[in-house]
C-alpha cells in the first residue's frame, strides 16, 4: 500500500449523481488503499489517484475556465492572498517593527559610510501540500461529457469551500480577540474603530480589510435599529462601502456562507466576530501580511489538474480526482484585530 499523502476532502463511490454537499461529519470514512473503490463507500483519496495516465486534458480546461458561482476563490484570496512558490519553499515572519523606527541623525559623516538598516524576520521553511477529491459514478447513469464536466464542478465547488474553511480557520487562529457587545447602549461602528486603532500601534499598519460574520453585521444593524434616534438610523442605512470609509478600511465584507456541519446541520463558516487584518493583491512571499495562500502549480501549469479513469465490469465505472498543491499559513499574527460579538 503506497502512503497517503495529505489531504482534506473525501471521495465517494456511487452508483449514480448525489449531492456533493450533503456529506457531513457523520459519514463513514475509509482507507484508500489505491484498489477500485465498491458504490457507497467514502474514502481519502490515494496518490495512486493521480496518475498520469488517466490525465484528462478536456476536463483539466474545463476546471481552468471554470467560474465559481459562490465567489469563495474571491473570498479567499481576499483574506489570504495567493504567492506562486515551488514545493518546498522558505519565507520570513515578518517584524514589521523594523519597518517604523527612525533616525533623528541620519547624516554621513566626512569620510565615513551611511548607517546601515537591516530589515528581516524569522526565517521559515514549509511546502504545500498536495490536496484532493475524487468520486466514481456509474457509466449508465452518466449522460456523456455534460455530466462528468457537472461531476467536476461540483468537486471543484467542494475544493473551493474546503480551501475557503480552511483560509478562515487561520485568520481566526491569528488572534483569539475579546468580546464586544452590540446593544441599545452602544456604538458598535465606535467599538470597531478603536480596535483597529489599537491595532495599527501594535504593528505600525493600519489593517486595510475587515471581515464580519453576517450574525455580527445582523447584531450591528439590531443596536443601531434600537437606539431610535437620527444618529443610529445614520448608521444603520449605510451602505458596506461607506461603513468601510468610516472605520479607513480599504474594504468591508459580510460573509454569508454556510457549510455542511452533520447531516441534518449546517453552521457559519464566520461566526459573529469582526476580524480587522492587513492583506493586498500581489504579494511576495516575504512582503507583510496577516496571512498567504502559498500555492505551486501542477504538473503542466494552473491550479488543477483533473484525472479521469475507467475500471470495472465492462468499464462501467467513471472515477473523477481533483488535485492541488496549496498551503494556507499565518504569516504575521502582529497587527490584527478580532471582535466577538454578542448583544448582551
Amino acid at each position: 500500500m503506497k502512503a497517503l499523502r495529505t489531504t482534506t476532502g473525501i471521495a465517494l463511490a456511487s452508483g449514480g449523481f448525489f449531492p456533493l454537499v450533503s456529506l457531513g461529519n457523520e459519514a463513514r470514512v475509509v482507507t484508500d488503499d489505491g484498489s477500485d473503490l465498491r458504490p457507497g463507500l467514502v474514502a481519502l483519496a490515494n496518490e495512486t489517484r493521480f496518475n498520469v495516465s488517466h490525465f484528462s486534458e478536456s476536463l483539466t480546461q474545463f476546471s481552468t475556465g471554470y467560474r465559481d458561482p459562490e465567489n469563495l476563490l474571491a473570498a479567499t484570496d481576499y483574506i489570504a492572498p495567493p504567492v506562486q512558490v515551488g514545493r518546498r519553499f522558505d519565507w520570513k515572519n515578518a517584524d514589521q517593527s523594523k519597518y517604523f523606527l527612525t533616525e533623528i541623525d541620519d547624516e554621513r559623516p566626512i569620510g565615513g559610510g551611511f548607517k546601515k538598516v537591516e530589515f528581516g524576520g524569522a526565517e521559515q521553511t514549509s511546502k504545500t501540500k498536495n490536496r484532493g477529491l475524487m468520486t466514481v459514478i456509474d457509466a449508465d447513469e452518466s449522460g456523456g461529457v455534460i455530466d462528468e464536466e457537472a461531476i467536476t464542478a461540483s468537486l471543484l465547488q467542494r475544493i473551493f469551500r474546503n480551501k475557503y474553511r480552511r483560509a478562515i480557520t487561520a485568520l481566526l487562529a491569528i488572534t483569539a480577540g475579546d468580546g464586544a457587545i452590540f446593544a441599545a447602549n452602544t456604538q458598535p461602528d465606535e467599538i470597531l474603530k478603536a480596535a483597529l486603532e489599537a491595532a495599527q500601534l501594535e504593528t505600525g499598519v493600519y489593517p486595510n480589510r475587515g471581515l464580519i460574520g453576517l450574525s455580527g453585521w445582523n447584531l450591528r444593524s439590531a443596536a443601531y435599529a434600537a437606539q431610535n434616534t437620527a444618529g443610529a438610523t445614520a448608521q444603520l442605512t449605510k451602505s458596506l462601502s461607506q461603513v468601510a470609509g468610516d472605520l479607513f478600511l480599504d474594504e468591508l465584507r459580510v460573509d454569508k456562507s454556510v457549510y455542511q456541519q452533520t447531516k441534518t446541520a449546517k453552521g457559519r463558516i464566520v461566526p459573529a466576530s469582526f476580524i480587522g487584518f492587513h492583506g493586498r493583491d500581489g504579494l511576495t512571499k516575504d512582503d507583510p501580511s496577516n496571512l498567504k495562500q502559498f500555492w505551486t502549480p501542477v504538473v503542466g501549469g494552473g491550479r488543477y489538474r483533473v484525472y479521469r479513469r475507467v475500471y470495472g465490469p465492462a468499464d462501467k465505472f467513471i472515477e473523477i480526482t481533483i488535485e492541488h498543491y496549496e498551503n494556507i499559513l499565518g504569516t504575521s499574527s502582529i497587527g490584527a484585530t478580532r471582535k466577538n460579538i454578542t448583544n448582551a
